[in-house]
């Protein structure tokens, strides 16, 4: 009869990485535009809510119109089993233009990160805390524009590592999942994953543009959500991920 495995023998095999605990998944969906009460990322919030999946999704500024509050309050309000509320909405700049926040000057990335902070909380009533910059561009502006404001800890694919002392932190663990903006591919996205799995073991971002999903690519980031489940892989917004860092700070 095999003998069972000793405890120690199991520390050591999770110390050396043969066995690995499945990272954490930060959902960054891109682009979140909203008018007459409805968004072309509709369906993929709905299958996340069904689902009780964690996922954050970042809102252009100038693409909401006045219904987007009536539009947003049940993802606002969504909560999983636990009592954990769904979704994170995050500062994906106020008009999307290339370059908004890289190359631009400070007052010109001061007055865009400002303008649309200040819509987010007088329209939506929504105090937010990440951040992630149009085409993933920043720089070191944008940096010190982000810790002028308080409320700011987390930017996401962010070009520059922000200093210890700054308090931000960037979450750049990027694993691919669209062959384009708009197109997912699970295949494509299980070999990426599989590849740097031991190297991203503590968590990983995937970006995706729901606005942008034809019906076939929504079945496949379907796929890669399911996929990431069987994994054992835990879903958590930016923002809670930072506290979790911060209440166990990486030595």
């Amino acid at each position: 009869m095999r003998k069972p495995i000793s405890l120690f023998f199991l520390c050591l095999l999770v110390q050396v990485g043969i066995l690995c605990a499945a990272p954490k998944i930060i959902l960054k969906l891109d682009d979140l535009r909203i008018s007459k009460n409805g968004s072309a990322s509709s369906a993929t919030l709905d299958y996340l809510r069904f689902k009780g999946i964690k996922a954050g999704f970042g809102i252009i500024a100038n693409g909401i119109d006045e219904t987007a509050l009536s539009f947003l309050t049940p993802y606002i309000n969504a909560s999983n089993a636990k009592g954990e509320k769904l979704f994170e909405f995050w500062h994906h700049g106020y008009d999307h233009k290339k370059p908004e926040f890289k190359t631009t000057d400070y007052d010109y990335q001061k007055l865009h990160f400002e303008k649309a902070d200040s819509l987010f909380e007088n329209r939506l009533g929504i105090k937010m805390h990440s951040f992630g910059a149009p085409f993933n561009a920043s720089d070191s502006i944008t940096l010190r524009v982000m810790s002028e404001n308080p409320k700011y800890k987390v930017i996401m694919l962010g070009s520059i590592v922000p200093a210890l002392s700054s308090g931000i932190l960037n979450l750049n663990q990027r694993v691919n999942l669209e062959l384009s903006p708009g197109v997912p591919d699970s295949a494509y996205f299980v070999t990426n994953y599989l590849a740097i799995k031991s190297k991203y073991s503590n968590y990983m971002v995937v970006q995706a543009h729901p606005p942008y999903f034809k019906p076939e690519r929504l079945e496949e980031f379907k796929k890669v959500i399911e996929f990431l489940i069987r994994e054992g892989c835990e879903f958590v917004l930016p923002y809670e991920y930072f506290k979790t860092i911060i209440a166990n700070p990486i030595k």
